[in-house]
């Protein structure tokens, strides 16, 4: 009996040694909450205010925002989800009989279980699919006009949704959103941007501001995240077109996300604008996936798929590989499978990355693989 306890012992020192030292790069949502963030919190717990987001956290999340974004006229609807801050987004223009044009690959295709189809009560998404991992403009036009050819027996189109950051990790240009804005607006289309990363897009992109890449260019509506950059949970929907403010506030409470201690979300916002914390975090979060791609590519056996711009590094590996990288915990995101045998990754850096973490990434990566 004794002997099983040791040997039981053993094996659960065994496994939290493991735990220890598993290397979680796979996503930026492992990552804590920055101390500023969390004072924040703390100071908001302090002050008994209204609930319902009339409380004055919220009240200067707004004048923050408006202050960031450069814009006075705008709404802002606080959010614990990002899948829901998407979701009511979108729903704010579409319609049970509508559509809205996305990319294959957006995270509201593929990852949110049709969440917009469901607060919307039936509206579809229509995918554009291509390598680039980026809606086009041409293509948009392309798209509404085989829609439209085929009449009234199909979804009558509402709007169009673009990532910043992509799902692939790159960033869309000014000058494409552009293009796709005026694809929107020749034919009465909304556009609303999904910005879960859109602080690691901004930080990339150095002399622009926020408002140069949304409603400067013509974004309706911005889903903007802070949870994967330094907050514990905090969304926001930015509405520069207020009139779509209206209907999402009407779905908020039918869809559960009212907020009655909304101060929380709101300080969280608040801690995170100020002094530019967000874009400091994304500048290291940024820096340090520059770095891990570019030691990355130095191996054979790891080409890269696409440019990194911002935090996201994508590489094609074969089986074996990956195997090795989990036999040595190495924990990346299983993205998607080329073949039998070859599989894409990600590996997502956050704020709290650090070059030694990379540093060790690699040296046991060396351990089953050689420099090119």
């Amino acid at each position: 009996m004794l002997i099983q306890k040791k040997f039981g012992l053993l094996l659960l020192l065994k496994e939290e040694k493991i735990l220890e030292n598993k290397i979680l790069i796979g996503t930026d949502t492992v990552s804590g909450i920055h101390p500023k963030i969390l004072n924040s919190i703390y100071i908001a717990s302090k002050e008994k205010t209204l609930p319902y987001g009339n409380d004055d956290f919220t009240k200067e999340c707004k004048q923050i925002i408006s202050k960031v974004f450069e814009k006075d006229d705008l709404e802002i609807l606080p959010m614990m989800s990002g899948t829901a801050s998407n979701a009511l987004a979108l729903s704010s223009f579409l319609r049970s009989y509508g559509s809205i044009l996305c990319h294959a690959q957006s995270h509201i295709n593929k990852d949110e279980g049709g969440a917009p189809e469901f607060f919307s009560c039936g509206g579809k998404l229509i995918s554009i699919s291509n390598s680039l991992g980026r809606v086009t403009a041409n293509e948009l036009a392309k798209k509404i006009e085989q829609i439209n050819f085929k009449g009234k027996q199909s979804y009558n189109l509402c709007g169009v949704s673009i990532t910043q950051l992509a799902e692939n990790g790159t960033i869309y240009t000014p000058d494409e959103i552009i293009e796709i804005s005026k694809v929107c607006k020749k034919n009465n289309l909304y556009l609303h941007m999904d910005g879960a990363r859109f602080s690691n897009a901004l930080a990339f992109q150095k002399c622009l501001s926020p408002a140069d890449i949304t409603w400067k260019v013509g974004v309706d509506c911005l889903s903007l995240g802070a949870t994967k950059n330094g907050a514990m949970a905090a969304e926001v929907i930015i509405f520069f077109n207020k009139a779509l403010a209206v209907e999402a506030k009407k779905l908020v409470k039918q869809t559960g996300h009212v907020l009655s201690k909304t101060r929380f979300i709101s300080a969280q916002l608040n801690g995170w604008f100020q002094d530019g914390l967000w874009i400091k975090l994304a500048e290291k979060a940024n820096s340090q996936a520059k770095y891990l791609s570019s030691e990355l590519s130095k191996f054979k056996e790891f080409r890269l798929i696409y440019e990194t711009q911002a935090n996201e590094v994508f590489v094609e590996i074969n089986k074996n590989i990956y195997e090795s990288m989990l036999d040595l915990n190495i924990i990346s995101n299983l993205w998607s499978r080329t073949s039998d045998d070859n599989y894409i990754v990600r590996f997502v850096t956050s704020f709290e990355t650090e070059k030694s973490e990379i540093d060790e990434l690699l040296s046991r990566i060396k351990t089953f693989c050689s420099a090119s």
